[in-house]
């Protein structure tokens, strides 16, 4: 088969721009996945009480009192092979609650798919507060075309604790274990801290901070409002790299909807949505 230099031209920006990804994603700590709802607050989700997605505190999922079935999708500055999809299901049960998940990103090429399972509990902690404690353990399979296939366990802490009932603070560490492919290369281990306040029941800020071991802390900060019962606006921010985004969500009965639009300064847009059944 011929190669022509359109194709190999295009292979090589493919390719360059799936690493240039692959970095900032591993940079910022699941910068753009676990629901629109997280995408369009910036990514500030380590303390997002009630959340449908475990993805940025497992713990998480101890918050909830409904079931919850949610669906994912986006796709990275306009380009088809930088597509993601997600589901998670969330079981809440009087012995504390479970989640399950799927990842998938890339195309036939080059493709990161992502299995995990979470536990969630709450304890008491005073009085009238409560901790919640999670774990999670996943596993990472990257495959390569014409290179082969690898894939790893990892480990995943995370806790949250009401400290009022208008400030929540959340933290998790992922991959603690360190894993790693066959090849030596590490997979993304991170470790965040977040902030929740609910002045009232109509606003929501968001604060987290993330750090990935091998490279700069990543800042993040989210804002949802609601100006009727079944409409969230959303506006967040991130650093390292510099991301703006917003976002809305309608709430009706068991379907919740959120669409979510992120820029980067450099590489451009990237839009996402995900809908959640909750019962």
């Amino acid at each position: 088969m011929m190669i022509t230099r359109k194709s190999a031209w295009s292979a090589a920006i493919v390719v360059g721009i799936l690493s240039l990804t692959a970095i900032m994603e591993s940079a910022t700590g699941q910068a753009f996945e676990g629901g629109a709802r997280a995408a369009a607050l910036g990514g500030a989700a380590t303390a997002l009480t009630g959340d449908a997605w475990t993805d940025a505190n497992v713990a998480i999922s101890s918050t909830r009192e409904q079931r919850a079935l949610s669906f994912f999708a986006g796709q990275s500055y306009g380009l088809s092979e930088l597509r993601l999809g997600q589901f998670e299901y969330v079981q809440p049960t009087r012995f504390g609650s479970l989640s399950a998940g799927l990842y998938s990103f890339g195309f036939s090429d080059f493709a990161t798919t992502r299995v995990s399972v979470g536990y969630a509990r709450p304890f008491a902690a005073g009085s009238t507060r409560e901790f919640h404690l999670g774990v999670g353990v996943n596993y990472t399979a990257v495959s390569i075309q014409s290179y082969g296939s690898d894939g790893a366990l990892g480990l995943t802490v995370a806790g949250l604790v009401a400290v009022s009932d208008e400030l929540h603070l959340g933290f998790q560490g992922t991959n603690l274990n360190n894993p790693k492919l066959g090849d030596g290369n590490e997979l993304e281990r991170t470790l965040s801290a977040g902030m929740q306040y609910v002045p009232e029941d109509r606003v929501r800020i968001l604060v987290d901070i993330i750090k990935d071991v091998r490279f700069d802390m990543s800042v993040r900060a989210g804002l949802e409002l609601r100006p009727v019962r079944p409409l969230f606006l959303r506006t967040g921010v991130a650093t390292s790299p510099t991301r703006y985004s917003a976002g809305v969500g309608v709430a009706a009965s068991v379907l919740v909807i959120d669409i979510a639009i992120q820029r980067h300064d450099v590489l451009g847009w990237s839009p996402a949505g995900s809908m959640s059944l909750a019962w």
